[in-house]
């Protein structure tokens, strides 16, 4: 795969082919669909056979996922050859039994060319086909060359729409995060006092009360709501992403499922450690925004 053609591209697209030479013409249409793998699928001309192996490299050296269905024909305008086959076995076999039944029967005669021609299964005359040689390999060659180029275009057009589809999501989980850090400030330090006053309120009158343990316990408890490392992390998620959009390394649908997996498991985890309601909220809102994405990177190649 070229440099050209790394880009984002969908899996699904049409293209066609079409080439023609000494009254051979050839027809290729090409599918494809989304699909964990690569996974090609062809009806051919029983002629054309044998150039399976080779159309299959030529379509795995442009695509690398998805269900790909290949449709090529072949029909020859130029008219039919014909070869003309002589049983010589048989006609062997007819010339001794009538010459064992000449001596037999003590019979006159002779049999001439004309008769034997006529006999049963002595002669036979068959069409031959065009067959895959080196014209109608090239021919199919050129057409899928034809459809391959067209179904990227329209897989690349596709891939581009998607591209700021998903640009579009991760700006809005970005700016969900930035406003979860603007309520997520000093959040550690209300959740420690509230919790401080709450438990002097229990413990009013009890002289046993430690201070300084007292303080521990709170500041170890406040700090199972500070979603520092979440954020920071689901930030990083989202610069990955929008990295991996801008300059693909090549097919990018995997890797940026991946991406939204983690996304999601931070954003469930702000939406659990955090109390206030705010925060739970664009928590949500980017559960949202993730699985939106996660829908159209199915699409991706």
């Amino acid at each position: 795969m070229s440099d050209d053609d790394i880009q984002v591209k969908s899996m699904t697209g049409f293209g066609q082919g079409t080439a023609e030479k000494d009254g051979v013409h050839v027809e290729v249409e090409l599918k494809g669909v989304n699909h964990r793998f690569l996974d090609v699928k062809m009806r051919l001309p029983a002629e054309a056979g044998l150039l399976e192996p080779a159309l299959r490299s030529a379509v795995q050296e442009r695509v690398s996922r998805g269900r790909i269905d290949i449709v090529v024909a072949i029909v020859s305008t130029r008219a039919p050859g014909y070869r003309v086959e002589v049983n010589r076995d048989l006609v062997a076999g007819y010339l001794e039994a009538a010459s064992g039944l000449k001596k037999e029967f003590r019979l006159k005669g002779s049999v001439g060319l004309e008769a034997l021609l006529a006999l049963p299964g002595a002669v036979m005359v068959q069409a031959e086909k065009a067959g895959a040689d080196g014209a109608a390999t090239s021919l199919v060659t050129e057409a899928l060359r034809q459809a391959l180029l067209r179904y990227d275009t329209m897989r690349a057009e596709e891939g581009r729409r998607l591209t700021e589809d998903l640009r579009g999501h991760l700006a809005a989980i970005r700016e969900a995060a930035r406003r979860i850090i603007g309520e997520a400030r000093g959040l550690p330090e209300a959740y420690a006092r509230r919790l401080k006053e709450r438990l002097k309120l229990l413990l009013e009158g009890e002289r046993s009360l430690d201070e300084t343990r007292l303080a521990q316990e709170v500041a170890l408890l406040a700090g199972r709501v500070d979603i520092t490392e979440e954020l920071v992390r689901l930030q990083g998620y989202v610069d990955q992403a929008e990295a991996t959009l801008a300059q693909p390394p090549g097919p990018v649908g995997k890797t940026l499922d991946f991406i939204m997996q983690e996304m999601n498991r931070e954003a469930n985890t702000i939406s659990s450690k955090a109390e206030a309601l705010p925060i739970c909220q664009e928590a949500l809102r980017i559960k949202a925004e993730v699985e939106k994405i996660r829908e159209q990177v199915q699409n991706l190649e």
